[in-house]
This record gives structure tokens, C-alpha cells and sequence, in this order.
């Protein structure tokens, strides 16, 4: 690219020298001033003597193509338009404005700019003008219209008529196929960016875009594994209440330590159309050292999510079926709960995004209930309101507001759910993770409870902070800190919790 450039600007300076001869140079010294001060890069005064040069001759093609160039120098591509279109349009045309005049089209950027941006390519094409340039900012221009293989064409185009495009024009295509996602390719026309000229500005450019689609091409691989091992201390583990009343017996040993494991599989396979898939398997267990037989578990999560994306919102079916099993002694079928409904995800802004999901929850317990009143089998509406953003480079916010009406079989378990939760992830390094969340889970319940004589009424208020360490590529060291405080007017609901958690978890 600055071969090219160096190139150019040559050329500019040359087309000067032959278009003012001895004799015309002392009849205009605005003009020779101000293509002097071009050259020696002070464009500002350059300005000033062409814009003279100019008022003194509206119609010299010389002086409007120094003053567009001088304009283009300081970015100001409106004025520069303005007057390298005279310079191609005026007698006698200049046709390396014509060339200046597609370029400053195409940094406007706007739809009527690049109309007749294109309409200027054609010209420049009948007359065969600086082929291998045109052919470059063509691609240049099919690039921003998202016609990434029309742009592929152009470059290489380009770069077979100059070889002096050749860097450039990789860079280009390599960008392209980025934004066609096509990641392999991108990676390969970075890569011979860079052995073009490996000490260029351009190739550090391209160095870093290798690297950004190399992480891209990792994330964007259809099946991810997750393997987490975490040792756990609970400090009430038996949900132990604190009202001494309830709180008397049954409840020894409430503390003790824990081994969780997890496994997740995600799929998520990337369509070239707008179709949208992504599925889900996990599989989590909790084994304690104390109370083995009634509180360890081993959960199955299945969740599919086809859907269509329609640009700046994406409109998917989320279905999600759960499956807990309990040890008691063996491990048994304890539960099982099915939600299904649209998920509504929009892109309020580049860094902003906000969903909606609207639909149906059913869950069953297979212990028998004790009396007809505490069965927990039920059926109604979960709904969530949604908000993420990403407010820097690998940080995020999430504020996440869900209601649930849940119409149970036994009367003293329909209530009405509000749960607002709050999450943050926050870079301190570029290994080392910063993670806090909050949650306040609300619970009225609908109905009379006879034996404790009232309706009871549930706040729940549970805060986590962790720290993520990646020490080797894709393996991290997690170290949490949760506590849980449950507040309810039935004082054998009411208890505290504290959960200390450290392991491994490794991702691929």
C-alpha cells in the first residue's frame, strides 16, 4: 500500500511539471504557490493560494484538481468533490482526477456518493485510466455494499494489473472474507499479507486481524466441551432454618464439603444464510461428604434453539427439558421440568442488546406429595425481560427481570415469582476475570396455608463473587464466593447459606 501510494504521488507531481509549462507558470502564481506549498505537505496554505487560483480562473481544471487534492488532504471530502468534479468535467479534463474524484466518492460513503462513484468507474474503465487503481477502489466500494465476491474479483484484479497493489489488495480480500465469514479463507489472505512485506505497517495490521479471526474461527467451531471439577464447602447444606422453633432437630451436621462436576456440549453450527441453530447438553453432579443419601445429585439439561435472524433482531424457539435425579440410597428420578416458547433478541445499538421470551413452564416431582396440599406438580406462564451490554473489550453487563405464575396441584404451593438479577464481568487482565451478580427472588403465594395459618410470603436475596485465571490457553482456575439469604414470614422457610467453591474448568 505504500509502495503504491509513494507511487501516486509521483505521478501527481509529474502531471504538474507537463501541465505548466515555462510560460504559463508566471502567468498564475496563486496556482504554482499553491502546488508548491502541496508539496511541501502544508496543505493549509495550500488552501489558501488554490482557492485564490481558483476565483482568479473559475474554469482552470489545474487549479480545481490541486485545490480537491489539498481538500482530500485534510479530510474534507465534500469540498474535495466539489472540485475535483470540476476537474474532470471542465476543459481540458484531468484523468488522474478522475481517479481523486471516486476515492473522495467512496470516504463520503453515502448511498448517492457511491451511486456515482460507480457511474465514474465506468468512465474510468471505457478509457482505460489507472486500470489496477479503479479496479482496487471498486472492490473497495462492492466491499462496503456487502458484495463480498464481486470484491474478492476487483482485488485480485487489481493486483494481477499492479503489483504494487498485491499487500493491499490481500489485506482487502482478507477483510472481506471476515465479513462473509469465511474465516479459513480470511486467515490464508492475511497470512500472505503479511510474507509480502512482513516489516510494513500493513502487515502488523494484518498480523493482528490474523489473530482476532483465529480466536473467531475458535469460538465459531459447531461443537464446544466444558469440564469443570470444584471442591465445594456449604454452610448449610440442609437449608437448616433460623428460627430455633423449627431448627431443633434434624438438622446435624448441616455443614459440610462437596465435589461438583459438569459437563457441557454446545452446538452451534454457522449457517451462510440467515437460519439460526444452537443446542445444548449438560450434565452436573454434586456429591457430599455428609447426607450423601438425600442431597446428592446428578442433573441432565437438554435445550434446542432454532431460529431465523433478521438482521439487527433474531427470532428463535427455545426449548429447555430438565432432569434431577437424588441418591437415596441409589439415584432416583426426583424431578423433571419442560419450558418451551419464542425468544425475542434485538440489537438496540452496536454494543446493546435486549430479549424477550414468553412461555410455557411444566414441572413434576415423583415422591408422592404427604397430604393432597403439597403437591408441587404445575404447570403456567415463565416470561423474562432481558437486557446485555458489552461496554468494553470482554466485558459485559446483564440486567435480567423474569415472572413466573406457577399453578401448582397442592394449594400451598401457587404463587406469583418476580426475580431481578443482576451480572457483571469485568477484565483486570488479560487472563484474570472480575465476576459479581445479585439476585432478589420474590414469592407471593396465592393460597392459605392451614397448618402454619397464614399465606406465605418468600425473599430470597443471594450474592456470588468470583475470579476467573486463565493460566494456560483454554484452561482457567475459578475460585466463587456465594451467599444466600432466605427471608419468609413461615419461619421454616427462613435460613441463611454461605457456599465457598474452587476448581478447574477447561473448555475446547
Amino acid at each position: 500500500m505504500r509502495r503504491a501510494a509513494v507511487i501516486w504521488a509521483l505521478s501527481v507531481l509529474m502531471t504538474a511539471l507537463f501541465l505548466f509549462p515555462a510560460g504559463a507558470r508566471s502567468e498564475s502564481r496563486f496556482l504554482l504557490e499553491g502546488i508548491r506549498q502541496y508539496k511541501l505537505e502544508n496543505y493549509e496554505e495550500a488552501l489558501e493560494s488554490l482557492s485564490k487560483a481558483r476565483k482568479e480562473d473559475p474554469k482552470s481544471t489545474s487549479a480545481a484538481f490541486f485545490l480537491g487534492l489539498a481538500y482530500k488532504q485534510i479530510m474534507e471530502f465534500r469540498p474535495a468533490a466539489e472540485h475535483l468534479r470540476d476537474a474532470v468535467t471542465l476543459a481540458p479534463r484531468i484523468k488522474e482526477a478522475l481517479v481523486e474524484l471516486i476515492e473522495v466518492l467512496f470516504r463520503l460513503g453515502e448511498t448517492g456518493s457511491l451511486n456515482e462513484a460507480k457511474k465514474w468507474i465506468l468512465v474510468a474503465k471505457e478509457n482505460k485510466i489507472f486500470p489496477a487503481k479503479v479496479a482496487f477502489l471498486e472492490g473497495l466500494i462492492l466491499k462496503k455494499e456487502g458484495r463480498y465476491p464481486e470484491a474478492v474479483a476487483a482485488f485480485e484484479a487489481s493486483k494481477s494489473m499492479d503489483k504494487s497493489f498485491s499487500q493491499t489488495a490481500e489485506f482487502q480480500i482478507g477483510l472481506s472474507y471476515v465479513e462473509a465469514r469465511e474465516l479459513k479463507k480470511a486467515k490464508s489472505r492475511f497470512q500472505a499479507a503479511i510474507l509480502l512485506d512482513p516489516q510494513s505497517d500493513l502487515a502488523l495490521f494484518a498480523r493482528n486481524y490474523q489473530d482476532l479471526v483465529e480466536k473467531k474461527m475458535a469460538l465459531e467451531k459447531p461443537l464446544h466441551v466444558t469440564l469443570g471439577v470444584f471442591g465445594q464447602y456449604n454452610t448449610n447444606l440442609l437449608s437448616k432454618p433460623r428460627d430455633p422453633l423449627f431448627s431443633s432437630t434434624g438438622y446435624e451436621d448441616e455443614k459440610s464439603r462437596s465435589t461438583a462436576t459438569s459437563l457441557r456440549l454446545d452446538f452451534i453450527p454457522v449457517f451462510q444464510g440467515p437460519w439460526l441453530f444452537n443446542g445444548q447438553y449438560s450434565l452436573s453432579g454434586n456429591f457430599n461428604d455428609n447426607h450423601s443419601t438425600s442431597n446428592d445429585f446428578v442433573a441432565n439439561s437438554f435445550s434446542v434453539m432454532p431460529g431465523y435472524n433478521f438482521g439487527r433482531s433474531a427470532l428463535n424457539l427455545a426449548v429447555n427439558y430438565n432432569h434431577l435425579m437424588l441418591k437415596g440410597p441409589g439415584l432416583n428420578k426426583y424431578s423433571e421440568e419442560l419450558r418451551a416458547g419464542p425468544l425475542y433478541r434485538v440489537g438496540l445499538s452496536q454494543n446493546n442488546i435486549l430479549e424477550f421470551f414468553l412461555g410455557y413452564r411444566g414441572r413434576e416431582y415423583s415422591d408422592p406429595p404427604r397430604v393432597p396440599e403439597e403437591d408441587r406438580d404445575s404447570k403456567g406462564l415463565s416470561s423474562y425481560l432481558s437486557w446485555i451490554w458489552l461496554f468494553r473489550a470482554g466485558a459485559f453487563f446483564n440486567l435480567r427481570y423474569e415472572f413466573a405464575d406457577e399453578d401448582t396441584d397442592g394449594d400451598w404451593w401457587d404463587n406469583h415469582g418476580h426475580n431481578v438479577s443482576a451480572n457483571v464481568t469485568i477484565p483486570l487482565a488479560d487472563t484474570f476475570r472480575l465476576q459479581l451478580s445479585g439476585q432478589a427472588l420474590i414469592q407471593d403465594y396465592k393460597n392459605f396455608h392451614t397448618v402454619f395459618n397464614t399465606k406465605r410470603e418468600d425473599r430470597t436475596y443471594t450474592g456470588t463473587l468470583g475470579f476467573t485465571w486463565e493460566f494456560l490457553k483454554s484452561t482457567s482456575l475459578v475460585a466463587q464466593y456465594s451467599r444466600t439469604r432466605a427471608e419468609s414470614n413461615i419461619g421454616f422457610y427462613d435460613f441463611e447459606r454461605d457456599l465457598y467453591a474452587a476448581g478447574i474448568e477447561f473448555r475446547h
